[in-house]
């Protein structure tokens, strides 16, 4: 077990200073408290990281804290994930639901696109969200005018339409 004692022999030997009084007294109470594994690692870090002839104090609180948090940090316990929903979707019902919306979506005016998009969303455990998004796609085509377009920013800040076909988006 590492003291106090050890790691300012190992501060010495890294940065061997005269010390003046009110300097040892300061290291004193801000580093002898510390977890002293711990800072004989931070006193290390300090050194790789600042090959200089002094050493500042502010450095191994920073390095001792960089060490403190990590190890908080990995001894954090983690909340077990929830189950993933499982949703068993026929495919004859999704097929049905499809019919039935495009029907209903045919006698619709403009203004009954929020319920038609209500109705819809709420029969989406039901049915696939993709028949749902294409469902929609034609409500809006069919009573708004308004192509829907799924699209993602590129790195340029061009904006990229991507399409959904059987094999996936593209």
């Amino acid at each position: 077990m590492r003291t106090w004692d050890d790691n300012r022999q190992v501060i010495n030997e890294f940065w061997p200073t005269e010390w003046k009084p009110e300097e040892l007294k300061l290291m004193h109470e801000d580093l002898s408290p510390l977890d002293q594994p711990t800072l004989y690692d931070a006193i290390r870090n300090a050194k790789r990281k600042h090959d200089t002839p002094f050493v500042h104090l502010k450095w191994l609180l920073d390095e001792y804290h960089d060490l403190s948090s990590a190890k908080k940090h990995a001894l954090k316990a983690t909340k077990p994930k929830e189950p993933k929903l499982q949703l068993n979707i026929d495919d004859s019902r999704d097929r049905t639901l499809c019919e039935q919306f495009i029907g209903y979506i045919d006698g619709c005016d403009p203004e009954h696109f929020p319920e038609v998009e209500t109705r819809v969303l709420g029969k989406v455990p039901e049915m696939h969200s993709v028949s749902a998004i294409r469902v929609l796609a034609y409500a809006r085509a069919r009573l708004l005018g308004e192509q829907t377009k799924f699209s993602r920013v590129t790195k340029d800040g061009d904006i990229k339409s991507l399409n959904y076909t059987k094999e996936g988006w593209k």
